[in-house]
């Protein structure tokens, strides 16, 4: 029996763009996702042979016109598909650094809001999962055996 250890993996990301001064976050509320609807950080996919830092760059100034610098990687989110056969896998990145003017896209909503008024009701599917690998040490990564299901969290060892 052969066994194979390559698998087709799609390769995305979301970074949450703070402002210390203000104590609010960046966020968007995209109209073209399969999950529930409600606030979520900027992000999409990494383009074939583009690096995983240049990609959160690109993508954060597409949907927002800011140009963002010195990311910090917070943790990785994984979603299994079973058919077709195939991995998502998340990065996620977190920075205070940004210049630049906020601009509306095609996407979505942008605006900032308050860290502490994140809460189920009025996040996207499984963000305040994402969030917890964004802001507690503790917490690392998460992930799913469906694709767009609900995040499990894998706690980081001590």
């Amino acid at each position: 029996m052969t066994y194979s250890r390559s698998e087709h993996v799609e390769l995305v990301n979301m970074c949450m763009i703070y402002n210390p001064e203000t104590k609010e976050v960046l966020v968007e509320d995209k109209t073209d996702v399969a999950w529930k609807f409600g606030h979520t950080f900027p992000g999409g996919h990494v383009e074939r042979n583009e690096s995983l830092y240049d990609a959160m760059v690109r993508e954060v100034y597409e949907e927002t016109g800011l140009t963002i610098t010195q990311l910090e990687s917070c943790g990785t989110v994984e979603w299994f598909n079973q058919d077709p056969l195939y991995r998502r896998l998340g990065f996620l990145y977190k920075t205070s650094h940004f210049s630049g003017t906020l601009k509306q896209s095609s996407e979505g909503k942008i605006y900032w809001m308050p860290l502490a008024d994140l809460n189920e009701n009025n996040t996207a599917e499984s963000f305040m999962t994402f969030l917890k690998i964004f802001t507690e040490p503790t917490t690392v990564d998460a992930t799913s055996k469906i694709m767009n299901g609900s995040l499990s969290i894998i706690p980081k060892e001590a």
